[in-house]
């Protein structure tokens, strides 16, 4: 099954963090999430692998079809929105941490989809703002 799932190698991404490798992702078959179940922080519904672990975890997740690609822009991927305020509706689910900058909540989504998702919801891209790299 592994090698039928390998054709469609699906894309993950995958951010450093306090050095920390963070990721937010729904693995299919139990084989996958048992392996993973120790790096799963429940309270954030993410993953955190630590350096020392990450490469065993890529090459085994590559065996199942899905690629962690470690995302070096990460700005990229953050949107702010001003603290107590209305927040895009899937915000916090997209999310794969977030943090307060200036009066400003910081989110880091998984994926370009989401921030396009949030700015049209009212969020503004970080790299459109004057605040510092909250992550």
């Amino acid at each position: 099954m592994a090698e039928f799932r390998r054709a469609g190698n699906e894309r993950v991404n995958v951010f450093e963090v306090d050095e920390t490798y963070l990721f937010k992702h729904y693995f299919e078959g139990e084989d996958v999430f048992d392996r993973l179940k120790q790096y799963y922080n429940n309270q954030h519904y993410r993953f955190e692998v630590p350096p020392d672990d990450f490469e065993d975890i890529r090459s085994f997740l590559a065996d199942y079809g899905y690629g962690l690609v470690v995302v070096d822009a990460i700005d990229e991927f953050v949107v702010v929105v001003e603290k107590y305020t209305t927040h895009p509706e899937n915000i916090f689910k997209q999310s794969v941490i977030q943090r307060s900058v200036d009066g400003y909540n910081c989110f880091l989504l998984t994926d370009q989809t989401a921030v396009e998702q949030a700015t049209r919801e009212h969020a503004t891209r970080l790299t459109e703002t004057d605040l510092s790299h909250p992550f």
